[in-house]
C-alpha cells in the first residue's frame, strides 16, 4: 500500500483554500494519505478554515517563512509518505488523481518522479490543457514539467537535496528538476489530467525574474548558456509583444 504525503503551502488564501482542501479530502483510493498544510503566518481567515477540518488534516504549521522554497522544504521535512507531492492553495486535485498516481507507481515501481497534465483556469474559464513540451527534456525550453502534477519518491529528496532557497520566483521547481535529471532519476510522464490549476501564480507575476532564474539554473547544471540566453531573450520579447497588444486591445 502506497502512502502519499500531499503538501499545501499557503499565505492569506482564505478565498481559495477551502476548495483545495475539499478536493484533497474527497479523493477515494486504497492507499494512505498524509495531508500537510504549511502556512506562512496568514493574517486573514486562512488558518480558521484549515483548523475547521480538525484531524482530517494530518499536520499543520503556521509561522513566517523565507519564501516558497522554504515553505516547500518545511512540508518535505514533515512528510513520512512513500511519495511527496504539492497542491497549491488555489488549485484543486481532480477526482481520482491519487488513485491514478498510486496505480502507476504500483505498476512501475522503478519510477522516482511522475508528472502529468493539468487544466489551466482563469477564474471559472478554462484556458487550456497544459502538457509538458513535446521535447520536455530539452532544458532551455524553460518549462520541463507541470509542478502541481508531480509526485516524487521521498528518498529522492534525501539523495538530491531539498529546494534551493535562492530561487524565489517559483522557478525552484525548474532547478530541482534539472538536479534530478543530472542525478539520473527515473522520471516518467503520464498523459493524464490530475489537477485544475489557477492562472496567475508567482511565476506569472514575476515572469522576467523567473526566466533569469532559469538561466542561472542552467548554468549551474552545465548546460549551453548561449542557447539558454537566446531562449530567455526570445521569451522576453514575446512577452513584451503580448503586453503591448494587451494595452492596445489587439
Amino acid at each position: 500500500m502506497i502512502k502519499i504525503s500531499l503538501i499545501t503551502i499557503c499565505r492569506n488564501s482564505s478565498a481559495t483554500i477551502r476548495a483545495t482542501i475539499e478536493s484533497v479530502l474527497a479523493q477515494q483510493w486504497d492507499g494512505e494519505l498524509e495531508y500537510i498544510v504549511v502556512d506562512g503566518a496568514s493574517t486573514d481567515d486562512t488558518m480558521e478554515i484549515v483548523r475547521s477540518y480538525g484531524d482530517r488534516i494530518s499536520k499543520v504549521v503556521s509561522e513566517p517563512d523565507r519564501g516558497i522554497s522554504d515553505a516547500f522544504n518545511k512540508g518535505i521535512a514533515l512528510a513520512t509518505g512513500d511519495l511527496v507531492a504539492f497542491i497549491n492553495s488555489d488549485d484543486r486535485l481532480l477526482p481520482g488523481a491519487l488513485a491514478t498516481v498510486s496505480h502507476y507507481f504500483q505498476e512501475h515501481p522503478e519510477t522516482e518522479v511522475l508528472h502529468a497534465d493539468l487544466l489551466l483556469y482563469d477564474g471559472d474559464r478554462l484556458l487550456k490543457r497544459l502538457a509538458p513540451p513535446r521535447y520536455w527534456w530539452i532544458p532551455w525550453r524553460m518549462i520541463l514539467f507541470n509542478h502541481p502534477t508531480c509526485y516524487v519518491r521521498r528518498e529522492l529528496f534525501e539523495r538530491c537535496g531539498l529546494f534551493d532557497l535562492s530561487y524565489r520566483f517559483s522557478h525552484m521547481d525548474f532547478e530541482i528538476f534539472l538536479r534530478w535529471q543530472k542525478a539520473g532519476a527515473e522520471i516518467r510522464y503520464l498523459p493524464e489530467i490530475l489537477v485544475r490549476m489557477q492562472a496567475g501564480g508567482a511565476s506569472g507575476r514575476h515572469i522576467y525574474q523567473g526566466f533569469s532564474e532559469n538561466v542561472r539554473a542552467l548554468k549551474a547544471h552545465g548546460y549551453n548558456l548561449p542557447l539558454a540566453w537566446l531562449q530567455f531573450f526570445a521569451k522576453h520579447l514575446a512577452q513584451r509583444i503580448l503586453d503591448l497588444r494587451g494595452r492596445l486591445g489587439i
